[in-house]
Parts: C-alpha cells; structure tokens; sequence
C-alpha cells in the first residue's frame, strides 16, 4: 500500500460515500453522486447493445440506462435477477442525455463517512480499467473508485 489517499489537498476534511457490493467487488461512490437507491429494478434488456449495458429501468419519470461495471472493467456480469438493486447516479456532464443514470448493485450500500484520519489507503495494482481512477483499502476492504467521467462519456457515445 502506498500513502494515504485524504493526504490530497484537493479532498474536504470528510467525505459521505457509498460502500457498494458488486458481484465479487465492491465500490467506493461519493454521496454527492447518488440521487437514489432503487430496491428492486425492472430492466428492460436491448441485445443490440454493449454487454455493460444492462438495458433500460423506469426511474421516477423518466428511462435512464442501467450499466453493469462488472463488464466495463472486463469481469463477467452478474445477471439481472428477483432481487437486483440499482444504484442512480447524477450525470454531470452536459450533453443532453438524461441527467441520470444506474449502475447495478448486489445488496443494500453501505454509508461510510471518509475522514483525514489515514483510513482510506490506496492499493498499488499493475493495471486498472480506465473506467477506475484507483483501487483502495477502506476499512480492511478493497473497494474500486470508479472514473465517474470517464464512464458518462463511453455513455454518451453510446447513446
């Protein structure tokens, strides 16, 4: 492990984030970046698009995309089954597409409150996705942070 990520003068003294199960990894998502958790997820599946993309739910008003990070980090899926959750996240990039979007999650997420306290540490991998901006140890768990960015632009070309 190298030195601890809060060193960063960029990050505020505490961080409200997410600690989310995935099928054999776990997240790490900023508060700030979730509009809902949605406990039980009708999709409705396209097979004319990429494997990341779960396909579409219904959210409030609007049909917003269900994406599986499993599969944009090159891991197997895990399948849409009777009790899968969806994580929704704000879209802050402005290209007319809706301002949400969900990532599919395993199990209800955890809130855990980052301080500067040298909790959080960053974990030396050879090579990460490039929809990852680096791997961590929160709380003796290796969790992802995802490039948030990064995967609204592979949406926006998708779509």
């Amino acid at each position: 492990m190298s030195k601890p990520v809060a060193d960063n003068p960029l990050l505020p003294d505490e961080v409200d984030s997410l600690l989310v199960s995935l099928s054999g990894h776990r997240l790490l998502v900023p508060m700030a970046a979730v509009a809902e958790i949605v406990q039980q997820v009708d999709c409705q599946r396209d097979d004319h698009q990429p494997p990341w993309l779960q396909g579409w739910i219904n959210w409030r008003t609007e049909r917003i995309p269900l994406l599986s990070f499993e599969s944009l980090v090159g891991h197997e899926r895990a399948a849409l089954g009777d009790r899968a959750m969806a994580l929704v996240l704000y879209r802050i990039l402005p290209d007319g597409l809706s301002r949400f979007y969900a990532l599919q999650v395993q199990n209800f997420p955890h809130l855990i409150r980052l301080a500067d306290d040298g909790l959080l540490q960053q974990v030396s991998l050879p090579e990460l996705s490039p929809y990852v901006l680096m791997m961590v140890a929160v709380r003796e768990q290796q969790a992802f942070i995802p490039d948030l960015d990064k995967i609204e632009q592979l949406l926006a070309e998708v779509l």
